[in-house]
């Protein structure tokens, strides 16, 4: 009888992860136990099967401690209604708003402010021409302590100069207050375009990813009326993130 072979292995274990065998943050059966109980007798046909099972994200290993199975935190984006300032509290932003409702802990941290020439695909989202000076805002967005997303906002530069969103500084309840005053009106609504595929290696570095973990890059157009004031684009750890959308039907 031939010997069973890492694809098979890796097969069996997923099977019995999605069945609950072994449950969100078990430890899987030691090296010994895997190879008797699956009749092999080389580790590197086991050792081939935890890398497909860590490829697909269901395991990790830790050193010293040994094989777990991956357990998921989940934040429920709403991309529906959060931005309904009557459905939050006052002075808050809407990822603020979620968290603590969630009883989760979020901590926005402002990495950079910096002025660029607009790229093409920016430049085209907010309706102005390729080189227009843009005002950059750059942020890191921890979840219970863990690296989860990523958020660079662009504005026009002339539009928000002299403002709170082209200096260095945080702004309390976020920055879409902020831009009203510099309007003069609300922002009206806004269109999301979401994309998931796998990160590069400085967005593993940056989001602290484990192997196996796709991305979501969202890209997001605030409007003010039909005007385009402010794109920011998302980078979110695929592993933390549900996006609940309430769409209505006819």
């Amino acid at each position: 009888m031939a010997e069973v072979n890492a694809r098979q292995i890796a097969e069996d274990l997923r099977r019995r992860i999605e069945a609950k065998e072994f449950s969100p943050g078990d430890r899987l059966p030691s090296e010994t136990q895997l190879m008797a109980e699956y009749g092999i007798k080389s580790k590197n046909i086991l050792k081939n099967a935890r890398t497909l099972l860590e490829a697909a994200g269901l395991i990790v290993s830790e050193h010293g401690r040994g094989v777990f199975v991956r357990r998921f935190k989940r934040y429920d984006r709403n991309g529906s209604r959060r931005h309904l300032r009557s459905e939050r509290p006052t002075d808050t932003s809407p990822t603020q708003a979620e968290t603590q409702a969630q009883d989760i802990e979020r901590e926005l941290t402002l990495i950079d402010v910096d002025t660029i020439p607009a790229p093409a695909d920016v430049a085209k989202l907010l309706d102005v021409p390729e080189g227009t000076e843009l005002v950059r805002r750059r942020h890191l967005i921890t979840l219970d302590g863990d690296p989860a997303q990523t958020a660079d906002s662009y504005f026009v530069a002339a539009l928000v100069e002299g403002s709170r969103i082209a200096r260095a500084e945080t702004i309390p309840g976020g920055v879409h207050a902020e831009l009203a005053a510099v309007l003069g009106a609300a922002p009206t609504r806004a269109e999301e375009i979401l994309v998931a595929r796998m990160p590069d290696q400085a967005e593993t570095q940056t989001l602290a990813l484990l192997p196996g973990t796709p991305l979501v890059e969202l890209t997001r157009t605030i409007y003010a009326g039909d005007r385009p004031v402010e794109v920011t684009r998302f980078l979110f750890d695929g592993s933390w993130h549900r996006f609940v959308y309430d769409v209505p039907m006819d």
